[in-house]
């Protein structure tokens, strides 16, 4: 069974690697990526869960989840054991869920589009819902951009928030210079006038606005992020992944119970970031709280799979900008979506919350 002190370590060892490797400036031009380091081949016993240290409020899910005493039980008892495997974004999970690799993973909306179009990825529960922003020291409006650097993380939700708030000032792309970047590199490059704006997700606004009162979000879009199971494991592990199901509503539910649990919640994600990116802490324990309280634990009915997010079927929209991105592969269409949100997991779990012991706690201390 794998414990905390043995999560940390593989933590610590793969922040090795990303110290050795330099990864943040490679490319997969340059050299071998990050995870290909990573064993995922299918190990008898082994449940294996990619997650995103960086990734506020997801990482909060994903860490509490690690520390769930009863989910350990749960899953010793149908003689499985958690597997964890940390990674910078989404994207590098995409092409590796279900086919016997990962069977849990937390995801922004475009990596959740894009994974239920490879594959039989079914959609557990909402992991957050909050704004992507477009950041800037120097220019307090989108239209102030016109012919400068804004940096975007080419599709993903902050990309598609950077198009809509370039339409609503009248502006296309092509009245930006668009720079690819890491968001991780972004707050730096703004602070350098590198780029003169750039448009991501949380944490990354939040650390150039600690970081100088000079810089503001000029621009907000609504995103999602998302707990996506391996419609493979369901079909044949069935028990397990309605255990994985329930540990993730008692996170939430735990969290948001007390302060403290929201503190020592937080507490292990940072030290599950500081182990990944051997790099000094950008925010408080007081602000990745503040993050996770308003993002997730004050979004009404979470845990939940959502009916509507604006009015619209969930990722919808999503699916709309990947499609004229030329980023979904011709003849697949919405209806692969659907499929995914129609797992009924948590609804089974909140249907018997005394079995499934939702509000039963037991984490490590």
């Amino acid at each position: 069974m794998m414990h905390g002190h043995i999560q940390r370590g593989i933590f610590k060892l793969f922040a090795g690697l990303v110290g050795v490797l330099g990864l943040a400036a490679l490319t997969s031009a340059q050299a071998e990526e990050y995870y290909d380091k990573y064993d995922l081949t299918a190990k008898p016993g082994y449940v294996d869960i990619g997650v995103q240290p960086m990734a506020y409020p997801l990482a909060f899910i994903s860490s509490t989840m690690q520390h769930d005493r009863l989910l350990r039980e749960d899953l010793k008892k149908l003689g499985l054991a958690l597997r964890v495997f940390p990674f910078r974004k989404g994207n590098d999970m995409v092409h590796l869920v279900g086919n016997g690799k990962l069977v849990l993973t937390f995801l922004g909306d475009m990596p959740t589009v894009n994974t239920i179009m490879r594959t039989d990825a079914l959609v557990v529960g909402l992991g957050k819902r909050n704004f992507s922003s477009i950041v800037s020291r120097d220019y307090g409006q989108l239209e102030a951009l016109r012919g400068k650097r804004v940096a975007f993380s080419g599709g993903s939700s902050s990309h598609l928030v950077l198009l809509r708030g370039l339409k609503a000032a009248k502006m296309e792309e092509k009245d930006v210079t668009m720079v690819a970047m890491e968001p991780s590199q972004m707050p730096d490059a703004l602070d350098s006038g590198a780029i003169d704006a750039y448009s991501a997700w949380e944490p990354t606004p939040s650390i150039s606005l600690a970081r100088n009162l000079k810089n503001r979000a000029i621009y907000r879009g609504m995103s999602t992020d998302w707990v996506v199971l391996s419609g493979e494991f369901v079909q044949a592990r069935p028990q397990a992944a309605l255990a994985l199901v329930a540990s993730y509503a008692r996170a939430i539910h735990w969290m948001r119970a007390a302060n403290a649990n929201a503190e020592l919640a937080g507490a292990w994600v940072m030290a599950d970031g500081d182990a990944f990116t051997a790099a000094p802490r950008a925010l408080s324990l007081a602000k990745v709280v503040e993050i996770v309280r308003k993002d997730l634990l004050e979004v009404p009915g979470a845990p939940a799979v959502p009916s509507k997010i604006d009015g619209e079927a969930p990722l919808m929209k999503e699916f709309e900008f990947l499609r004229q991105q030329g980023r979904i592969a011709a003849g697949m269409n919405a209806d692969r979506i659907g499929h995914a949100f129609a797992y009924t997991g948590l609804k089974q779990v909140q249907a018997d919350p005394k079995k499934y012991r939702l509000f039963v706690y037991g984490y490590d201390q």
